[in-house]
């Protein structure tokens, strides 16, 4: 019996094949440049444009496919952190090979881009690094919202007892007996982690024996 496939899907699938499509038509028939003819630039700069918008129609949907099938695994927050990185990917490789198409060298721009990324991750370093690892937290699921946990860590001033209530970006969020506690995810990733240990049972009072009770015996 075979799958219905949802609407997104077929978007998704459809808009990605006509991309190829265009990709192929533009390398057969289009070309820029000295001596090309202007049905040539014509299909290089419409190709390149329809690319974009073809593109963008796939990745949109392919997004909502994604969250569809994740959110009930992993909730609609984190879902939509993959969509995001997805949207991404995808914008810049429509956007890079749109470029291509219209022979406009992407050489310099990428050495630009990765020179303004080194810049920009030196100064963002320590919130980067949060966000790679709640990244790595939310692919590993050391521990999961609701679990009772201790964090042993001295960076942290730890150790740390509570429950978790969230699993962010940026913090995990415990609630202890303190109150609630953010953890950044780096810290958290690099200290060890445990189930909290079961409180001990409070002893029961003793009761101190009656002097009237003994001289009547």
């Amino acid at each position: 019996m075979t799958r219905r496939l949802f609407p997104d899907t077929k978007r998704a699938i459809g808009a990605g094949t006509l991309a190829a499509l265009i990709v192929i038509a533009v390398e057969m028939f289009g070309r820029l440049g000295a001596g090309a003819m202007l049905w040539e630039k014509a299909v290089s700069v419409a190709g390149a444009f329809l690319f974009v918008a073809v593109m963008v129609v796939a990745i949109r949907n392919l997004g909502n496919v994604v969250v569809r099938h994740t959110q009930s695994h992993i909730g609609i927050s984190h879902a939509g952190i993959i969509r995001l990185g997805i949207s991404l990917i995808g914008y810049q490789v429509a956007v890079v090979t749109a470029l291509g198409m219209l022979n406009v060298g992407i050489g310099q721009l990428l050495v630009g881009g990765a020179l303004t990324g080194v810049v920009l991750g030196i100064a963002c370093q320590q919130s980067l690094g949060n966000l790679f690892a709640g990244l790595v937290l939310l692919v590993s699921r050391p521990f999961n919202i609701g679990d009772q946990i201790v964090v042993h860590s001295g960076a942290l001033g730890g150790p740390h007892m509570g429950m978790v209530l969230e699993m962010g970006l940026v913090y995990v969020v415990l609630e202890t007996d303190d109150g609630v506690v953010r953890l950044p995810n780096s810290a958290v990733l690099a200290a060890g982690v445990g189930p909290r240990p079961a409180t001990d049972p409070e002893p029961a009072p003793q009761v101190a024996p009656d002097p009237a009770k003994g001289l009547s015996e």
